[in-house]
């Protein structure tokens, strides 16, 4: 399939070269940084399978390593979520996001309101709380893996949302009004797997649909051999509900 990349308002849209009416996915990496470059990957993938998917850059960073991740204006991916929408060619907007991304997805999700473009959202390997601020140097220590005391330094801002948005606080999953669907990898060495069956139960207690994939023996990202189960469902959920 041939694909086309192109900028819209500083968004880059991957997306197939023909087609109409297709879903469209905002995609959101983790703290290893906007030049990694795995966002890009993921967006190709998405296209190649026949949706438009646009990778949202915040953070710090850049080819040789990550950098903090400090005060993310969570405001701007929700309108990077109307720009996708108003492609001419996209018809329903979802988010994913994995690992740190995981987490901020979900936030967004919750935050984003009646009138936020994202209508499904993904999240693989996340935290089930809100994280402070990333360091790179704490990864090392495992210390970003601790719920951290409400006056760490803050991770997220949105106009309005300070409360929500406290280091520590549990992810607002009862303002989620959109399908969700959650993945990990049951050895996973950086989020505990758990954290992400602690959302999916939440969210099911609230009386919400969770579309859940655990892979067994599967670490924070899945074993290439595995990756393609993980992509089917992805793609299966996200072609569904948009």
């Amino acid at each position: 399939m041939a694909l086309t990349l192109e900028t819209i308002d500083g968004l880059a849209v991957y997306g197939p070269a023909d087609g109409q009416a297709l879903p469209g996915v905002v995609i959101v990496h983790g703290s290893e940084g906007p030049a990694a470059g795995w966002s890009h990957r993921f967006a190709a993938i998405l296209a190649a399978h026949g949706m438009l998917a646009a990778p949202w850059a915040y953070g710090t960073g850049d080819l040789w390593q990550a950098g903090p991740i400090a005060g993310v204006e969570l405001p701007g991916l929700v309108a990077a979520g109307h720009t996708l929408a108003a492609h001419p060619r996209c018809r329903s907007v979802g988010l994913f996001g994995w690992s740190f991304g995981g987490g901020l997805v979900l936030i967004t999700a919750g935050l984003q309101g009646a009138d936020g473009p994202f209508r499904a959202v993904a999240s693989h390997a996340g935290a089930d709380f809100v994280t402070q601020a990333f360091d790179p140097a704490n990864f090392l220590t495992g210390e970003h893996r601790r719920r951290p005391a409400p006056d760490a330094p803050r991770a997220f801002a949105w106009p309005g949302e300070e409360a929500a948005l406290t280091p520590g606080a549990p992810l607002p999953l009862d303002r989620v009004q959109v399908p969700v669907f959650l993945s990990v990898g049951d050895a996973d060495p950086v989020w505990p797997h758990g954290q992400t069956l602690n959302v999916a139960a939440t969210l099911r207690a609230q009386g919400k649909a969770v579309d859940l994939m655990v892979g067994e023996g599967q670490g924070h990202g899945y074993d290439f051999d595995r990756e393609p189960e993980l992509w089917a469902r992805l793609l299966g959920f996200f072609g569904k509900v948009l």
